[in-house]
């Protein structure tokens, strides 16, 4: 199988033992929709379960659960489940694992020896801090013989600001999804939006727009039509997801839909898990057109023909957001690029979705204060399509000055944001190009004195400690190199 991965998951395997060789007990592996984190994740099973390990794999969604199981079993691995509703064989060595369910059980279970955490940036909450301190694991509760443990994030941070350093020791950053669009792996994003709604009076509620005031604002006909409206414009016949407040507005936006002849249902957490499974099947087998959905396939869905996701649902979150966006970026036959129509505004909030960001294990700390209505994107007068704020020149040729300009919007119509790279992002890029190019040439020696050092300090596998150290600071070095271009 290790034959089979492709080179960003290869190198990413590698830093991960380098990471382990070194000293670290929990690595975090953050990697971008699409970009194999399962098929990783399975390949470290394997490598686990040829040295007499223990695994878990630990998540807190049974959609997750249920789709590592299938690849388990594809693979050839055998497993058991911690499970509501599946049995328990505690002689299997690897463990499909629900973090509600391993609580409740906890003492009656084997500690393994590695516990791999999917949608890791939920880590610090006190169910999974449980588990770590029950299985000796993480930094803060890592004994000799406990757990090591490997999180997969696609975002390493929170709303409430609390760093991943919790429950993490060290970052390893593999692409962004920019990278994976342009190599061919996920979908080219159009993305399309008008002037953001006016969230003035909507309270904020533990880092998050309070879904009560957000759901006053958003579940309104004018802005519900328009999403109809739209999306028969520029999508129409692309299965689509769409994300809303409550569940009262997924069931409006369905209806709405299905009065303007689109084939349209709508879901939630709270509705029957059969429901669920059969609008997901419905809508990959193209019996049914959009699923409005309220707190369901942000994570844990893998529908790849889905092509349009229209985002009615502002929200404070990256990781939402990120992720709203990811069930529509997976390739599939026929399919030319994933449309986004945000009605929320939330551009504005987190900005271009593919571009490459820079993540600390210190927490994202509070943002600087921005109006709800300030949107990072102008419009460009010539041909009126809507740009980066950033952007230099347009697609359609058109230079900006460097001066203010007033921003120019359509009220309630749609506009395409042009998401492509500008002259500031090739500068960006020169400069990562250059900083890895110095890095090569002076590879040799500086690996060389870092083993010096670390045999000077007495660490048990200096070259080991060397690579990881010499790859850290390569990676600060492009990490300040994108900062300098903002």
């Amino acid at each position: 199988m290790a034959d089979d991965l492709r080179p960003r998951q290869a190198n990413a395997i590698s830093d991960i033992v380098l990471a382990y060789q070194s000293g670290k007990v929990a690595p975090i592996l953050v990697s971008p929709t699409g970009s194999g984190k399962t098929f990783t994740a399975i390949e470290m099973i394997r490598r686990a379960l040829a040295k007499g390990g223990r695994i878990w794999f630990l998540s807190h969604l049974k959609e997750i659960n249920h789709d590592t199981a299938r690849r388990l079993g594809e693979a050839g691995l055998p497993f058991s489940y911690v499970m509501a509703g599946h049995s328990y064989d505690r002689r299997q060595p690897v463990q499909v694992v629900s973090v509600q369910t391993a609580v409740r059980r906890i003492e009656r279970l084997e500690r393994p020896t590695l516990i791999i955490v999917d949608e890791a940036h939920l880590a610090v909450a006190a169910t999974y801090q449980d588990i770590f301190e029950w299985a000796h694991a993480g930094p803060k509760f890592y004994k000799a013989g406990g757990a090591k443990l490997m999180h997969l994030t696609a975002t390493p941070v929170r709303l409430d600001g609390r760093g991943m350093g919790e429950v993490a020791d060290c970052i390893i950053e593999t692409c962004s999804t920019q990278d994976l669009i342009d190599e061919g792996m996920l979908a080219p994003i159009k993305y399309f939006a008008p002037q953001p709604p006016d969230l003035t009076g909507v309270h904020t509620t533990a880092g998050e727009f309070n879904q009560g005031d957000l759901a006053a604002v958003m579940d309104k006909p004018k802005i519900t039509g328009s999403a109809v409206a739209e999306w028969m414009k520029v999508a129409r016949h692309r299965p689509t997801i769409a994300f809303c407040v409550s569940i009262e507005h997924a069931h409006h936006v369905a209806k709405q839909f299905c009065l303007a002849g689109v084939r349209a249902v709508a879901v939630s957490g709270e509705s029957d898990p059969d429901e669920r499974d059969a609008a997901l099947a419905d809508l990959k087998a193209g019996r049914i057109d959009v699923v409005c959905n309220c707190a369901l396939f942000v994570a844990g869905v893998d529908c790849p023909s889905v092509s349009c996701v229209i985002l009615l649902c502002p929200t404070q979150s990256l990781t939402k957001f990120l992720q709203s966006i990811g069930r529509g970026l997976r390739m599939h036959p026929g399919k030319d690029c994933c449309i986004v129509l945000d009605h929320a505004g939330n551009i504005g909030r987190h900005g271009n979705p593919a571009e490459a960001r820079t993540w600390s294990l210190s927490g994202s700390g509070k943002k600087r204060g921005t109006s709800n209505q300030e949107m990072p994107i102008k419009t460009c007068p010539s041909c009126f399509r809507m740009v980066m704020a950033a952007a230099t020149d347009c697609a359609c040729g058109y230079h900006f000055e460097p001066k203010p300009r007033m921003i120019e919007q359509v009220d309630g119509d749609l506009q395409e944001i042009d998401l492509a790279g500008n002259d500031k992002a090739e500068l960006a890029r020169a400069r990562i190009e250059s900083v890895m190019e110095r890095a090569a040439k002076d590879k040799a020696a500086a690996i060389a004195a870092l083993v010096r050092l670390a045999k000077q300090r007495g660490y048990r596998r200096p070259e080991a400690w060397a690579e990881m150290t010499w790859r850290g600071k390569v990676q600060s070095s492009i990490r300040k190199a994108e900062l300098a271009d903002g």
